[in-house]
Order: structure tokens, then C-alpha cells, then sequence
């Protein structure tokens, strides 16, 4: 995915969203999901009632029969005053990179599954949106990645995330040897299967499982974490949003390395220079109900157990 640059200036707030103001709302589904077909007519009819146009992603209009509401993706993001993704995370994972860098705001809504990010379930939409559609609610900045794969010297791709970028070997079973710099000073060096650079939007995703701390979401800071390091000194770094990370990959085996970005978008690494990470020079904006706690959605999805 081609991102903007990043900015030495702090990335830009939520701006100001006032829901008496939509006209256009850009659904983003699971395209997996049997179970959002009957969810997306009825939004359509509950919208229309409501003088709000429903658009869609192009190919998902055309398979439920609404051709006239298709978008190309890009367009849907440019048109909406609001966007919604009925899935899972991976929904809302793809749909805030449509939606940061225009400001949207983003309502994440559970179809099943884990649903970590998209914290509003299901059975709760409608009410949900009627809160959302009269005022009550928070709008969160959450911080993104800004990734730049350098070549030769010069930047060849760039991708934007909002949970990590992960830098990790393929098929090969040997080690990586992997640097790493921070602001241009020596970090570290040494071998391991990959690292992890984590938002702390991301820190409940791969990040936890890789041996990294819960964080909350509304910090700015990098999570790094080193994917099952071959040494016992080696743990996670928590750095400030404003640092600039590097990491260059050294033999053996870097021939077989690939960069991912929310764990949907992939390179390989063959014949990379380095790979710099900045914060983003914008944030994702969700919505976040008045009644939605990031401390209970602990309790209940990672089975901390104890009273809301």
C-alpha cells in the first residue's frame, strides 16, 4: 500500500466529528462472513429511513445486488462521513488504513470471532448506532506505523498499520541475525526467528504472544519485541512515538525474510537495505461508546476474570 511520508511535525488529532452531520456512511464487510448479508440490508433500510446513503466496497455491492452504492474502496473512504466495519479486527485492521489518513472515524462492529478492536457486537448495532447517531460517545486517537523499506539507499515501498510490522523469516528454519537502531544509535543485535513492532493498539494482538506487555491503547509508543530470541537477555523495548526505528536484517538465511503490515500486507525482504518505522503522520480515529471500557474488554477477552 503506497503511504504518505512521515512528518517531523506530531501527527494530527481527531478532528471534530459531529454525527447531526452525516449524509454518507462507508460499510466495510468481512467478506468471509455469511452472516453480514442479512445485517447489511437491514443497515441499508435503517439508514435509508434516516436519510443517511449506505455506500459499499464495489464487488460486495454488485454480490448483494446493490450495484448503485459500489465504490472503489478509495473512493468509499473519500465520500463517507463515517465508516463502518462489520467483521472482525481484520475488518476494522483494513478499513483504518482506508480511513486515518482522511480523518474518518471508524465504528468497528463484531461479527463473531474474537473481536478485540471491533469491540461493539452484533446484536448491540442498532442501539449502538442510535447512541452514536445522538451524541454519545468518545472519539479515540489511536496512534499508527509509518513503514519505509529502503533499496539501494532509497525508499522502495511504504505501508501504513495500525497493530504492528512484523519482520520475520519465511520457510527456512534458520535464524535471523536482526539489528536494530533507534534514532540512528546501535540497540541491538542478535539472533532470532523475527521482531515485532507493535502500536499499543496492537500490543493485545501478536505482540502478547510473543512474550510483550499489555498496553493502553491511548498511549503514543513502539512496542518492540523480538519473535523467540536465542538469547535470555533479550526483551521487549517500550520507545517513545517520536524515535525512529531501524532494523536491517543480516545473514543467514535473509533471503528468506518477509516484512507484514497488520498482517495483511506483505513484502519480501531479498535485497533490502533496512527497514525504518516512524509514528504516522496521522491517527485512527474509533468510535468508542460511552459504556465501552478498554480495562473490561481485558476481563472478558483475555478471561481475566473479576467484576466490570
Amino acid at each position: 500500500m503506497t503511504a504518505p511520508p512521515p512528518s517531523a511535525e506530531p501527527p494530527q488529532a481527531c478532528p471534530h466529528f459531529d454525527p447531526r452531520a452525516v449524509r454518507r456512511v462507508g460499510v466495510m464487510l468481512a467478506p468471509h462472513k455469511s452472516q453480514v448479508v442479512e445485517t447489511v440490508c437491514a443497515l441499508i433500510s435503517w439508514f435509508d429511513a434516516r436519510g443517511i446513503q449506505v455506500l459499499l466496497r464495489r464487488d460486495q455491492a454488485a454480490e448483494l445486488g446493490y450495484v448503485e452504492r459500489g465504490r472503489a474502496p478509495a473512493e468509499m473512504a473519500e465520500e463517507a462521513d463515517l465508516l463502518l466495519a462489520l467483521g472482525g479486527d481484520g475488518t476494522l485492521l483494513h478499513t483504518a488504513r482506508l480511513g486515518a489518513p482522511l480523518g474518518t472515524p471508524i465504528l468497528g462492529v463484531n461479527v463473531g470471532g474474537f473481536g478485540f478492536l471491533a469491540a461493539l457486537p452484533q446484536e448491540g448495532l442498532f442501539p449502538g448506532l442510535e447512541e452514536v447517531l445522538a451524541g454519545r460517545f468518545r472519539l479515540q486517537s489511536r496512534m499508527m506505523l509509518h513503514t519505509q523499506v529502503h533499496v539501494d539507499g532509497a525508499p522502495a515501498a511504504r505501508f501504513v498499520s495500525l497493530n504492528d510490522v512484523v519482520v520475520a523469516k519465511g520457510a527456512i528454519s534458520r535464524l535471523l541475525r536482526i539489528s536494530t537502531h533507534i534514532s540512528g544509535e546501535a540497540v541491538s543485535d542478535l539472533p532470532a526467528d523475527g521482531v515485532i513492532v507493535a502500536t499499543p493498539t496492537g500490543s493485545t494482538g501478536y505482540s502478547l504472544s510473543a512474550g510483550g506487555p499489555v498496553v493502553d491503547p491511548e498511549l503514543r509508543a513502539f512496542i518492540i519485541t523480538p519473535i523467540c530470541p536465542h538469547t535470555l537477555s533479550a526483551r521487549t523495548l517500550l520507545v517513545p512515538a517520536h524515535r525512529r526505528i531501524r532494523i536491517t536484517v543480516l545473514g543467514p538465511g535473509s533471503e528468506e525474510v518477509h516484512l507484514t503490515a497488520d498482517g495483511q500486507e506483505s513484502m519480501s525482504l531479498r535485497g533490502v537495505d533496512w527497514v525504518e518505522i516512524t509514528e504516522a503522520s496521522f491517527s485512527a480515529c474509533l468510535i468508542v461508546l460511552a459504556d465501552d471500557s478498554f480495562y473490561a474488554r481485558l476481563r472478558d477477552k483475555l478471561g481475566w476474570g473479576g467484576p466490570r
